[in-house]
């Protein structure tokens, strides 16, 4: 397995000050041999948007040259019959010096998705498929009048890096819809590998639903790509409930809720939860919070220090960006 490292300059390895921590020349020296003792075909880069002469002069600048292999301009175009493989294995989001003391072990944790998330997948799977007969009506139909039940979607992106967790009531019921590109037959490692990557991958897109977080996570430095994942309270893509189907979805809901702990549980960087919007029919004035809350009572103090309440999912970028300037 390959491993290699491409790092920017500014912001980087270069500070806001344009000078670099004190700490940044003994990190690289250990990256560069654990690199060379672990992934021998592997190496470090610097790359920049400024291009690769501008990388190399500021390396050189700052003594730090010799750890790199190359220097390159930051990729404009890719041409590749498989766009996909180009999107990194791990992106990491620098937030400033801080990071240096930390960074080795950040970069050569194990990849997503780990054996306890794929074993919990496989625990969901085989519960969520045991206990479907009784949902079937809320499922959206085929052509052909069949209920469109896939997978379950215990969450979505790299939950286990994830440092913002946003929670909705469940997938959207056209997740599944034959143009998204989900294949038949996936198993619990195949699933968790397709959900890590979910905002990653070229095509299919992530589900527009996803798109006012994306603007919300944008305004706290964040991305569904990068550094943020999204649960459900159900991992089951049905309808909306109606007057018709309140008393099975919310059973469905109730069910399903027991997940929730062990997922949060294998997302260690987490520091905040986000709670959104409301359940609808029936229920008007019960919230994806409220209804965890009253559930799930030792985990929801557990996670005091870290969840968020928000109205919806509509107002939530302006919900956040006045949250962030309150403070």
């Amino acid at each position: 397995m390959s491993q290699n490292i491409f790092m920017d300059v500014d912001g980087t390895l270069l500070n806001s000050n344009e000078g670099v921590d004190p700490r940044a020349a003994e990190t690289l020296r250990q990256i560069v041999l654990r690199l060379h003792a672990d992934y021998p075909d592997s190496n470090l880069y610097l790359w920049s948007g400024a291009g690769g002469a501008y990388a190399k002069e500021k390396a050189e600048e700052h003594n730090l040259g010799g750890f790199f292999k190359a220097f390159l301009g930051k990729p404009d175009v890719v041409v590749d019959d498989d766009p996909s493989s180009v999107l990194p294995g791990k992106a990491i989001a620098w937030k400033g010096d801080a990071q240096w003391q930390q960074i080795i072990p950040t970069i050569f944790t194990e990849r997503s998705p780990g054996n306890q998330l794929i074993e919990l997948v496989a625990e969901i799977q085989e519960s969520v498929q045991n206990s479907n007969e009784g949902f079937r009506d809320l499922y959206p139909l085929d052509n052909h009048g069949i209920p469109i039940i896939k997978y379950p979607v215990p969450f979505f992106g790299d939950l286990e890096t994830a440092e913002i967790i946003t929670v909705g009531v469940n997938p959207s019921s056209t997740e599944f819809g034959p143009w998204r590109s989900w294949l038949d037959g996936w198993n619990a490692a195949q699933l968790a590998g397709r959900l890590v990557d979910y905002f990653r991958i070229a095509q299919p897109k992530p589900h527009p639903a996803f798109a006012y977080g994306e603007e919300a996570l944008n305004i706290r430095d964040c991305s569904y790509v990068l550094n943020a994942a999204h649960i459900d309270l159900s991992p089951r893509a049905t309808l909306a409930a109606n007057h018709e189907t309140a008393d099975r979805f919310f059973q469905m809901l109730e069910m399903d809720l027991i997940w929730i702990p062990r997922l949060v549980g294998l997302a260690e960087r987490c520091r905040e939860i986000w709670f959104v919007g409301g359940l609808g029919v029936n229920h008007p004035g019960e919230t994806v919070a409220v209804f965890l809350a009253q559930r799930l009572t030792r985990f929801w103090a557990s996670i005091e220090d870290k969840r968020r309440v928000f109205r919806n999912w509509k107002t939530l970028p302006y919900e956040v960006f006045k949250l962030q300037n309150a403070h």
